[in-house]
Parts: C-alpha cells; structure tokens; sequence
C-alpha cells in the first residue's frame, strides 16, 4: 500500500471510531477566592499564613443533588474519585485545586477535603497549606457540581462567616474574615469571591 493510501486509511479509522484529543468534561468545578486586607487594616494580615481554611454552605440545588446521589458523595464510589487524588483516578480535586488553574493562584496544597451533610447544614470544607504570599492571591475552592451535573440553573453555596481563618506555623489563628462579598457564589462563575481579612 503506497502512504498515500496508509495515511488516508488510517485517518478514515480514526474518524470512525470518534477517537479525538478533547478531555472528558468535568463534573465539577470551583469557586475562586481572592484574599485581600480588610478596611481597617493598614498592613498586610495574611504574613506568615501557613494554613488557611474555608467552608461554604449547599445551598438548595446541590443539598438536592446529593440526596438523590448518595454514590456522588464524597463517601460513595464516585464520589472518592471527584474527591480524590490523582492516584485514586477520576478527577482529582484533591490535586487539582492546587494546579494554578487560575492567575494570581497562590501557593498551595489541600491538607483535607471534608464534605458534611447528616449534621447541620450541609456543608464543604477545604483545609489549605498556603506557602508563600497569600494578599492579594485567589485560592480555589471545590469541587463543586456543575450545574449540568446538578441538573439545575443554580448550583450555589454560600460562604460561612466562621471560617475563612488562617493559622501561622505555630497553629496560632492570625487572621479571620473581616468582610466577604459576595457571599454566594455559583459553580465556575467566573468572578471571585473576595475574603477581606483582619489579623485576630
């Protein structure tokens, strides 16, 4: 066969198998965070952060999902790939959340991910290792149903008032949040919540 006719045949087998280099679409995405200095502060409040925690309430459209999905939770079989590490397959956001996906990312490392939903409200919990400057810098928070995956228009949570906190080496808590906005944010919105901080 002359590779004229080789290079035409294997392009007609490639077609019609649908092979393609495009990704599989995610199921979940994030939130950007972006840490800034409160009003009142005149210096910088986040130096010497070595970890900072964030937790953000479902609201409706994704305590819904999870209910009717309990192989979607972080304990269900699916839900340990989303959840997970590279290591475990799937779709790593343990990793992922740290692989400077956006601009201005900080330096990071996810500690833990913890998901609660049979306890008060349902909520998510992303325990940061910050190295590095933090003001000014966007931290992603995740994973966080899409709204195709949600199947709803408005997959929301809404930030707790307690935690965003941020800790120095010595584990004593330097910073807390002196003013979020907005406090709600949707699944890959685009904008970022900011998170004005005050040393504690």
């Amino acid at each position: 066969m002359s590779s004229v006719r080789l290079a035409a045949a294997v392009f007609a087998a490639v077609v019609v198998s649908g092979c393609t280099d495009d990704p599989t679409p995610l199921t979940n995405g994030y939130i950007k965070l972006k840490f800034v200095r409160g009003e009142s502060q005149a210096m910088d409040p986040y130096v010497s952060t070595a970890r900072a925690i964030v937790s953000m309430d479902y609201e409706t459209c994704l305590r819904d999902y999870y209910d009717a999905n309990p192989d979607a939770q972080q304990g269900g079989p699916d839900g340990g790939l989303v959840f997970g590490t590279h290591d475990d397959g799937g779709e790593a956001w343990k990793d992922r959340l740290c692989e400077d996906l956006e601009r201005s990312q900080a330096d990071c490392s996810i500690i833990d991910i913890n998901q609660e939903l049979s306890m008060g409200t349902p909520h998510l919990t992303v325990e940061y290792a910050v190295q590095g400057p933090l003001e000014g810098r966007v931290l992603l928070f995740g994973p966080l149903p899409t709204a195709v995956t949600a199947d709803c228009q408005d997959p929301t949570v809404r930030v707790s008032p307690q935690l965003p906190t941020g800790y120095n080496g010595q584990d004593d808590q330097i910073w807390i949040a002196e003013n979020i906005s907005p406090i709600s944010a949707l699944t890959n919105q685009g904008g970022e919540v900011v998170i004005k901080a005050k040393t504690n």
